[in-house]
């Protein structure tokens, strides 16, 4: 994939879920700030954020000033249309939260572009590793400059990390480089492979995470049609296990599906699921080993599933046909949803069966 492609599509992320402003003005910072929530000692956690600038300068002085638990790891400058007629001047700014001692972290970070100065809080807590607790690698990480213009979008997320005592790690996803950057997995119990991540990923990428399956890790893939090019870079990892994700939607007037308690999975029931929804989501074809957890309501061909999964050696491959697995989690188009639930349940070592 090109580094165009690359940021066409992830540019796209905006378009799903609600926004709370109009459009962009110099001197905002999308998101408006990086709550981190609750990542442990030795943990990874990188994000992103873009402060928009005038369009008059297209290589504007850049100083970005970041508190000492914030190690700021580049920046980028590139141009960026935001509707007919709105051009801009952007700043990418990727950082990292330093995990090297326990403690609860706020600050500020600032980006002074020209003479524009914009200010994003950051916020982590940085809590001791516990014994057993599950240990979750995530690429590419939610906290990104196009996958929310609110921090508060992220609250279900970091809720949902808290509340299941998740050691969760984020990785930053960058074109023409490793997803997995030759990571131990072995030190994990799940991997969770989002849109960006599988459409940069390399051969070695699914090689390494295959065999982390087949060791006795989970590996979550997550993804719809909704990103261009993203389902077929799924099934290259779903390769063999029995399941293939469809690069199609649900028919129009149904881009909001709510499977019926019918249409879950006998574990699916037993862990307490009782209703979920998906917005835009596309459906996984089983076979074989395979087995659906939450069937595709919205189709005409039975037997299609919105989440299935399958017996990879000692491990499992689980397939989510959600665009936005974060944001999906919130529930936000079906009030009352288990979405947080069934997620979190996922993220968990791998089913019996």
């Amino acid at each position: 994939m090109t580094p165009f492609r690359f940021a066409l599509t992830v540019g796209c992320l905006l378009a799903i879920v609600p926004t709370a402003w109009g459009a962009p003005v110099v001197g905002q910072a999308q998101p408006d700030h990086l709550p981190f929530g609750t990542v442990c000692v030795g943990g990874i956690a990188e994000g992103s954020f873009l402060v928009y600038a005038s369009a008059d300068d297209p290589k504007p002085v850049v100083k970005v000033e970041a508190p000492k638990f914030v190690k700021v790891l580049g920046t980028e400058t590139y141009a960026r249309q935001a509707g007919l007629g709105n051009n801009f001047t952007c700043v990418a700014v990727e950082v990292a939260i330093e995990t090297a001692r326990a403690g609860e972290f706020e600050g500020e970070i600032k980006v002074t572009v020209g003479e524009v100065t914009t200010k994003v809080p950051v916020s982590a807590a940085v809590k001791a590793r516990k014994v057993g607790q599950t240990r979750l690698l995530v690429a590419g990480t939610p906290f990104e400059r196009d996958s929310a213009d609110n921090g508060k979008m992220y609250k279900a997320w970091t809720d949902l990390v808290r509340g299941a005592d998740l050691d969760a790690s984020y990785l930053l996803v960058r074109a023409k480089q490793p997803v997995l950057r030759g990571l131990d997995l072995s030190k994990y119990n799940c991997v969770l492979l989002d849109a960006r991540a599988l459409l940069v990923k390399t051969a070695d990428d699914v090689q390494q995470v295959r065999a982390f399956a087949k060791a006795g890790g989970r590996v979550v893939v997550t993804t719809s049609a909704f990103f261009a090019g993203s389902v077929p870079a799924a099934n290259e990892v779903l390769d063999g296990t029995g399941l293939e994700l469809l690069d199609q939607e649900a028919p129009r007037g149904l881009k909001n599906a709510t499977p019926k308690a019918d249409d879950f999975s006998a574990e699916v029931v037993k862990a307490g699921i009782k209703s979920t929804t998906f917005f835009r989501a596309s459906p996984i074809r089983v076979e074989n080993a395979g087995r659906v957890l939450v069937n595709a309501v919205g189709f005409e061909k039975a037997g299609l599933g919105f989440v299935a999964t399958a017996k990879v050696g000692k491990g499992e491959i689980t397939a989510v046909g959600v665009p936005l697995w974060w944001w999906w989690a919130a529930g936000e188009r079906g009030e009352g949803a288990d979405n947080a639930k069934l997620l979190r349940w996922l993220l968990a070592p791998p089913l019996a069966g």
